[in-house]
C-alpha cells in the first residue's frame, strides 16, 4: 500500500517536471514555433535591400539603392517603389490562418503537387543585409478566399494557410513594378546638373552646368555667375515630375533608329558623391512629332516622352541665374551707407544696437533699418542687362548719379558691398555692384523706398529710462520756482510745497510718459522758431544715473503740435499736444482741512454703510 503510495508521489513528481520544462520555461524553439504559426517572417520592411519575384510571367529582381528601388533583372529601369514595398510589406503582416504539419512523405509529397507547391506557383526571396527570406505559394483553398505556401523548400517544412492578397500581389507582370517617373532622387544631395542640344546645322551647340559650391548654386556655363537656389530647385521638382509616356524596347540592339547612337540631346543630375543620372533624348517619334525617343544613359531601356516636357526642362536650364543685384545675407549687415538724389543715410550698428552716424546722430529704428536691408537684398534685375561692359560712360557708371555700400562680415574680401547707380534710361536705371562685371538694370523707382535721411531713420524713442528707477522728477513752468517731487521706494510721492499733497497716480504717469517719451516726427538741429531758448516747460528726471535727464517743451508748432528737445543731444523732435497735456498737468491738491489743521489721521469708516444723513 505505502509503496503504491510512493510511486504516485514519483510519478506526480515527473509529471510536474515535464511541465516545468515544456510549459512554464518551454524548450529551446517553442516560441519561434509559436511566432511562426502567428507571422511569417520576423522581419522589418525598412530592413530589406532586395527582392526577387518568380511567377509566370519570368523572374523580376529588385534592388534598394539609395532609399530607392531599381529593377536590376529582367532590365535595368526604375521600380516603383510603393509597389515594391507592397509586396514587402503584404508578405511581413500576413498571419497564416492554419499550419498543416508535414514530414516528408510520400502521401505530403503527393500533397504539396495538389496545392501547388512542388513546383511552386510563385516564390519570393527577401533580402536584408545579413538574411534571406523565402516564401512558396501555390494555388488557391477550396473553402475560403485564401492560398498554401510555405517558408522553405525544405522536406518537412509545414504548409500554411494564408490570405491570398499575397499570391494576387505576386502575380503582377514586370510593367506593373515599373515606374515612369524618368528620375528618382533626394533634391537635398544634387550637386550638379547640366545640359547640352548638339549643334544643328547653323545653330551652334548649347551648354549649361549648374554647380553646389560651398551651400551655394553656382553657374558655370554658358558664364560664370550666381545661381538662383529658387530656379534650381523648381527645375530639379520638374525633373522628378517627369514621366514616360510608352516603353519602346527594353533591349534595343539598334539605337539609330530612336536617334539615340548620337542623342540630340542629353541633360544630366548629379547625386553624392559621384552618382550622375544622365537622360539621353533621340528622335522624333514617327507621326506623333509631340513626343521624343528617350532613353537614361547605362539603360537598355527606350521610351517616349512629352517634347514640351523636354522643351520646359532646357528652357530651364537657361534661367538659372540669380537676379538679384545684391548678393548679401540681411541678417549679417552691420552698415549701410547710401546717397541717390536727395535721399541721404548712414547707419552702423554697435553691440547689437542700430545707430544713425553724421547727420542726426542717434538711436536707429531697427525696424526701419531691417526693412532697409530687406528691400535691398529682394531687388532684382529686369530682362535687360549686359554680361559685361569695358566702357562704363554708356551707362553713366562713369560718373554714377548714387551709391550704395553695405557693409558685413560675411562680404569677401573687404567685407563691403557697392551699388553703382548710373543714368536712367527707358524708365530703367542701370546699376552695376563691386563683386561682379555685370551691368543690370532695374526700374527707376526701384530706389524709392530708400529714406530721406538719417532723421527718418531715428527712433522714435527720444527718452528710455526706467521707470523704477526715478527718484525726482522737478518741474519748471516758464520763470515760475520748480515744483520738486520726490518718490520713494514704496512708489509714494512726496512735494516741497506746503499744504499740498501729490497726487501719486498723477504723477507716476507723467514720469511714466517722460521715461519712454516718443518723438511724433524727428526735426533736426533745433531752430529759433521752436522757442526752446526759453521753454515754456521744462521736466527734469533723476534717476540712478549720474546726471537728470532734462526735457524742454518750446512753442506750438503750425501743425498744432510741440517741439522739444532733451539737454545734451542737438536733435529737436516733435511731441502730440495729447502728450504735452499730460506733462504739464498739476498733480498737486489741496489737503483735506482736518490734515491741514493737525497731524492727525482722519478716521476710517468702521464699515461700508454710508454714513448717516
Amino acid at each position: 500500500m505505502f509503496r503504491n503510495s510512493s510511486t504516485y508521489v514519483y510519478l506526480a513528481i515527473a509529471l510536474g517536471l515535464v511541465c516545468f520544462l515544456f510549459i512554464d520555461k518551454k524548450i529551446p524553439g517553442t516560441k519561434e514555433r509559436e511566432e511562426s504559426e502567428t507571422i511569417l517572417f520576423k522581419l522589418n520592411p525598412d530592413d530589406v535591400t532586395g527582392l526577387e519575384i518568380n511567377n509566370v510571367h519570368g523572374v523580376f529582381i529588385f534592388q534598394k539603392n539609395n532609399n530607392h528601388w531599381e529593377i536590376k533583372k529582367p532590365v535595368t529601369a526604375l521600380a516603383d517603389s510603393s509597389t515594391v514595398e507592397e509586396v514587402i510589406n503584404q508578405i511581413v503582416t500576413a498571419q497564416p490562418q492554419r499550419v498543416i504539419k508535414i514530414n516528408g512523405s510520400d502521401k505530403d509529397q503527393a500533397n504539396l503537387k495538389e496545392w501547388g507547391l512542388s513546383p511552386a506557383s510563385e516564390r519570393v526571396v527577401i533580402h536584408t543585409k545579413d538574411k534571406m527570406y523565402e516564401l512558396l505559394v501555390g494555388r488557391k483553398t477550396a473553402i475560403s478566399d485564401s492560398v498554401y505556401a510555405r517558408t522553405s523548400g525544405r522536406k518537412n517544412e509545414s504548409v500554411r494557410i494564408i490570405p491570398n492578397m499575397v499570391k494576387t500581389i505576386l502575380q503582377k507582370d514586370i510593367s506593373d513594378f515599373r515606374s515612369r517617373q524618368v528620375f528618382d532622387f533626394e533634391t537635398a544631395k544634387v550637386n550638379k546638373i547640366a545640359s547640352r542640344i548638339a549643334s544643328m546645322g547653323a545653330t551652334p551647340a548649347q551648354e549649361g552646368e549648374v554647380e553646389l559650391k560651398d551651400g551655394k548654386w553656382a553657374l558655370e556655363k554658358p558664364l560664370v555667375a550666381r545661381g538662383s537656389e529658387t530656379e534650381v530647385q523648381g527645375l530639379l521638382n520638374k525633373f522628378l515630375a517627369l514621366r514616360a509616356i510608352d516603353f519602346i524596347s527594353d533591349n534595343a540592339g539598334n539605337l539609330s533608329q530612336y536617334g539615340l547612337t548620337s542623342p540630340s540631346a542629353t541633360i544630366s543630375v548629379t547625386i553624392q558623391p559621384d552618382e550622375e543620372m544622365v537622360l539621353q533624348i533621340g528622335s522624333p517619334v514617327p507621326d506623333k512629332p509631340d513626343q521624343l525617343y528617350a532613353q537614361r544613359l547605362k539603360s537598355n531601356s527606350v521610351f517616349t516622352l512629352s517634347k514640351s516636357n523636354m522643351d520646359d526642362l532646357f528652357r530651364g536650364m537657361l534661367n538659372l541665374r540669380d537676379r538679384h543685384i545684391l548678393p548679401f545675407e540681411p541678417g549679417t549687415a552691420t552698415g549701410l551707407t547710401f546717397t541717390f538724389g536727395n535721399k541721404k543715410g548712414q547707419v552702423h550698428k554697435d553691440s547689437g544696437l542700430w545707430n544713425t552716424v553724421g547727420d542726426a546722430e542717434g538711436r536707429a529704428d531697427a525696424g526701419k533699418v531691417t526693412d532697409l536691408f530687406s528691400r535691398l537684398a529682394q531687388l532684382e534685375t529686369t530682362p535687360v542687362l549686359k554680361d559685361s561692359a569695358t566702357d562704363l560712360k554708356p551707362f553713366g557708371l562713369d560718373k554714377p548719379q548714387g551709391k550704395i555700400i553695405v557693409t558685413s562680415p560675411s562680404l569677401h574680401p573687404d567685407q563691403t558691398l557697392t551699388l553703382l547707380i548710373g543714368k536712367a534710361e527707358n524708365k530703367l536705371l542701370y546699376v552695376r555692384n563691386s563683386i561682379e562685371p555685370f551691368i543690370y538694370t532695374v526700374p527707376d523707382n526701384a530706389f524709392d523706398f530708400l529714406a530721406n535721411n538719417n532723421l527718418a531713420l531715428r527712433d522714435a524713442r527720444a527718452i528710455n529710462l526706467e521707470m523704477s528707477q526715478v527718484k525726482t522728477m522737478t518741474v519748471t513752468v516758464g520763470s515760475e520756482p520748480p515744483l520738486v517731487l520726490t518718490r520713494s521706494p514704496g512708489g509714494t510721492w512726496t512735494a516741497n510745497v506746503k499744504d499740498r499733497m501729490v497726487d501719486s497716480i498723477k504723477a507716476d504717469t507723467q514720469a511714466s510718459l517722460f521715461a519712454q517719451l516718443q518723438a511724433k516726427a524727428w526735426l533736426g538741429p533745433a531752430q529759433p522758431s521752436y522757442g526752446l531758448s526759453k521753454p515754456v516747460l521744462t521736466i527734469s528726471i533723476q534717476t540712478d544715473k549720474p546726471t537728470p535727464t532734462v526735457l524742454h517743451i518750446g512753442a506750438l508748432l503750425p501743425d498744432g503740435n510741440h517741439a522739444a528737445q532733451v539737454e545734451g543731444i542737438p536733435t529737436a523732435f516733435e511731441i502730440t499736444d495729447g502728450d504735452y497735456g499730460l506733462l504739464n498737468t498739476s498733480s498737486l491738491q489741496a489737503l483735506p482741512n482736518v490734515l491741514s489743521q493737525t497731524n492727525a489721521a482722519p478716521l476710517s469708516p468702521a464699515t461700508n454703510v454710508p454714513p448717516a444723513k
